[in-house]
């Protein structure tokens, strides 16, 4: 399918109100729009509470949010995107409320996923994932949201996350490390939440891994809303001292991501914006794919079980019974989380000396 006329776009729309972590791998794609759409006003919608993963950002113009929680704030937003007159609106969602809000723009040009049920609202149409003889083809997921880009005859220009952290935010790491007093050694930041329930490691491991690593690195436990309670509890199953983070927005996250050695976490959302600032990361993984949730480069180590055939499940709770339950999280000993670390660790301190 030939691609469309762009010399009309003056005014350019993304639909990306998801998780954080979803945000951040969208970056490749915004830059990519602008190289490709230099004199174009390039506008996000985003779900409240990410926005400020966006601050900063060079090639975005504006940031518009979408509360899911508010009715009325969903009726105003609805009303402003029927009132946008955007000349191009990718959907790099298209779930059914995506695609409702999309129709709602009527641009010219409308990018969306080719998925049953919602392909109707869109002009040019995209496949949702690479499909090969046995299946979908697990691909680092910051190339979806490219694949609309492409669509455009706009090429990318390259995969690498952008995420700029305030200097109001680095004001505020400082007062904190000053505060706490760390920061002398190595930090190891260690976030020990999950989404979902399958993809959690348990907390007495993070705690024996943050124990053994302690000849290493100090731990620093991050948490987000609801999981004070989880660092907390990990903090107080070490042997050897740590530090919880106090509350944070995602800028003041960055800021301390970035003075640290080390993330150790589940496949969460987090551990991107370690990604963007180049630090070095641990992922446990287990349900998820590594091949979808893993840069393709860089200092970061997967971390999973082997020989288990329930890998890659996807399931947001493990289905099997008995001594196979959660195997994939089960079978990796704290001892082996804390060597990758410490690697990771030594490494970091050889590259910036």
């Amino acid at each position: 399918m030939p691609s469309p006329d762009l010399s009309g776009v003056r005014r350019v729309l993304v639909l990306r109100h998801r998780a954080a972590g979803d945000l951040i791998l969208t970056t490749p794609a915004l830059r990519a729009l602008r190289a490709g759409l230099p004199e174009a006003r390039i506008e996000i919608l985003v779900s409240r509470g990410t926005e400020t993963i966006l601050d900063e950002n060079p090639d975005v113009d504006r940031v518009l949010t979408l509360d899911r929680r508010s009715f009325l704030g969903q009726a105003s937003r609805y009303a402003a995107l029927a009132r946008g007159r955007y000349d191009l609106l990718l959907d790099m969602v298209s779930n059914p409320r995506s695609a409702f809000m999309t129709a709602l723009t009527r641009a010219p040009i409308r990018v969306g996923y080719d998925i049953p049920g919602r392909s109707g609202a869109y002009t040019v149409r995209v496949p949702r994932e690479p499909v090969g003889p046995d299946g979908p083809i697990a691909r680092y997921a910051a190339e979806s949201p490219l694949d609309q880009v492409r669509a455009l005859g706009i090429e990318p220009r390259g995969l690498h996350l952008t995420l700029v952290v305030s200097p109001e935010a680095n004001a505020w790491a400082v007062r904190f490390f000053r505060a706490t007093g760390i920061g002398e050694r190595p930090l190891a930041a260690c976030l020990p939440s999950g989404t979902w329930p399958s993809k959690t490691w348990m907390p007495e491991r993070f705690a024996a891994a943050m124990d053994a690593l302690h000849d290493s690195a100090d731990a620093l436990w991050l948490w987000g809303p609801g999981e004070e309670g989880l660092a907390r509890d990990c903090s107080a199953r070490m042997k050897r001292p740590s530090t919880v983070a106090p509350v944070m927005g995602w800028q003041e996250l960055a800021a301390i991501l970035q003075r640290c050695a080390v993330l150790v976490s589940n496949d969460s959302g987090p551990k991107h914006l370690a990604v963007a600032l180049g630090i070095p990361t641990v992922t446990i993984f287990g349900p998820t794919h590594p091949g979808a949730w893993q840069p393709p480069q860089g200092p970061h180590v997967v971390v999973e079980s082997v020989g288990l055939d329930c890998l890659h499940c996807n399931h947001t709770r493990c289905p099997l019974p008995g001594d196979r339950h959660m195997r994939c999280m089960r079978d990796l000993t704290a001892d082996r989380v804390a060597d990758v670390c410490r690697a990771q660790v030594l490494q970091r301190a050889g590259s910036i000396a």
